[in-house]
C-alpha cells in the first residue's frame, strides 16, 4: 500500500524510566533463549531443592537462587539500564528523528537505512525499531508528526520489510514461538561471525 507522506518527523525523551524501558525491550527481543535457559535452571533448582532430600545448607541455597532466577528474570537488563543511567547523571535527552524514502535520520547525525533494521517491536507506548541490539530508535506512538500513527507504522513496515511484532511472554510460548526463537539465536551467531 502506498503511503501519501515521504516523510514523518517524531520526537523522543529519554529518562530514567525510558532507558530501563528499552534495555527491557532489548532483552526481551534479543536474549529470548537465555531468558527460557534462566526459567528451566530456576525450575531445576528448585526440584531439586524439594525433591532430592538434599540436607538443609544445599536445599536452601537451591531454593534462594532458584527463586531469585525466577521472580528477576530480566536482571541483566537492569543492570545494564542502571549503568547507563548512572553515565547520566539523572538527566534526561529528546532526540529529534525524521522518516523520509531511504532512511530513519537522528538527531546526533547518525543515518539508519531501511535495508539495516533487523527487528521492528512494538508494546502499548513505544515502537523500537532495532538496527541490532545496540543501535536503536523508540518512537512514542501518538508522538508521529505529518501522519497518522496506523499511516507510520505501515511505512515502517513497507521499508523494512518487516512487520511490528509484541514481545511474547515466555510463559505463553509454543513449540512453534520455541522453534522460532532457536532459529534466530543461530543466525544471530552467525551474522557475530560474519563481522
Amino acid at each position: 500500500m502506498k503511503m501519501g507522506y515521504q516523510y514523518y518527523e517524531a520526537e523522543m525523551e529519554y529518562s530514567d524510566e525510558t532507558i530501563r524501558r528499552m534495555f527491557k525491550t532489548e532483552y526481551y527481543t534479543y536474549e529470548r533463549l537465555r531468558l527460557v535457559l534462566r526459567y528451566v535452571l530456576a525450575i531445576a533448582l528448585v526440584a531439586a531443592a524439594l525433591l532430592l532430600g538434599l540436607p538443609i545448607a544445599p536445599q536452601a541455597i537451591c531454593l534462594m537462587i532458584g527463586a531469585w532466577l525466577f521472580v528477576t528474570p530480566d536482571f541483566p537488563s537492569k543492570v545494564r539500564a542502571e549503568g547507563v543511567i548512572q553515565q547520566r547523571g539523572g538527566q534526561t535527552s529528546t532526540v529529534r528523528m525524521t522518516f523520509d524514502g531511504k532512511s530513519i535520520g537522528i538527531g546526533n547525525g547518525l543515518t539508519i537505512a531501511y535495508a539495516e533494521i533487523d527487528r521492528l517491536i512494538e508494546d502499548g507506548q513505544y515502537y523500537y525499531i532495532f538496527r541490532d541490539r545496540q543501535t536503536a530508535v523508540m518512537v512514542p506512538k501518538g508522538g508521529v508528526r505529518n501522519g497518522s500513527e496506523e499511516a507510520f507504522r505501515s511505512y515502517i513496515e513497507e521499508k523494512t520489510g518487516k512487520e511490528f511484532a509484541v514481545n511474547k511472554n515466555i510463559l505463553n510460548m509454543n513449540l512453534k514461538d520455541i522453534i522460532a526463537m532457536l532459529r534466530d539465536e543461530i543466525a544471530q551467531k552467525k551474522a557475530r561471525k560474519r563481522r
